[in-house]
């Protein structure tokens, strides 16, 4: 549901799905009902869409929990694409949520149980993961939280943004200019407090 913000404006209720792409119906169906236990519960099926270029389609979902889907839309005539390179297979993800490392590790084994090869446990700062691919190569995740995102990780991810602004996009900008620019800003807003 749609919620008011307690300072007035309107706040999202969350995601109600996000839609992909396959080119084996067959293949994705198997993998999200059978190994990861997801039920099929919508499909929409049409010929084209809005424009007479959109091609014939099948947008079916499988449903997630708490209101959310995951869906694929099927092209018929749609040539197969180039899978992406290392860098964006591994940045354009899916991640489920649990909420305990002995669920992270229960999932594991029953991937794993179906052929499927996963990754090891992975800490990277607040989230612990495992990774592996669907049939159609794209990276699914399985996360769990360390801790808790509190106000100061908020408060951290402001003023990396605020820095990422401002070096993002010039020429030979690095990692290292942007926490430069962090440091600068957080010095600037502590000697305001100070003074």
């Amino acid at each position: 549901m749609t919620e008011l913000h307690p300072g007035g404006g309107l706040r999202l209720g969350g995601v109600d799905h996000i839609a992909l792409v396959t080119w084996d119906p067959a293949a994705t169906c198997d993998f999200y009902t059978r190994v990861l236990g997801l039920p099929l519960v919508h499909a929409i099926t049409a010929t084209g869409w809005l424009k007479e270029e959109f091609p014939d389609f099948v947008h079916f979902f499988f449903e997630l929990g708490k209101g959310n889907y995951l869906a694929f839309f099927y092209f018929f005539g749609l040539p197969e694409e180039e899978p992406a390179g290392d860098l964006m297979h591994r940045s354009r993800h899916l991640a489920f949520h649990v909420d305990t490392e002995e669920e992270m590790l229960a999932w594991r084994e029953k991937i794993k149980s179906h052929g499927v090869r996963v990754t090891h446990p992975m800490q990277h700062e607040l989230l612990e993961s495992i990774y592996f691919d669907d049939p159609n190569g794209i990276q699914l995740e399985i996360a769990r939280p360390l801790r808790p995102f509190g106000d100061v990780d908020a408060r951290d991810a402001e003023l990396t943004l605020v820095a990422l602004a401002d070096v993002a996009g010039k020429a030979d900008a690095t990692v290292q200019d942007m926490w430069r620019r962090k440091a600068e800003i957080v010095r600037t807003h502590a000697g305001k407090e100070n003074s």
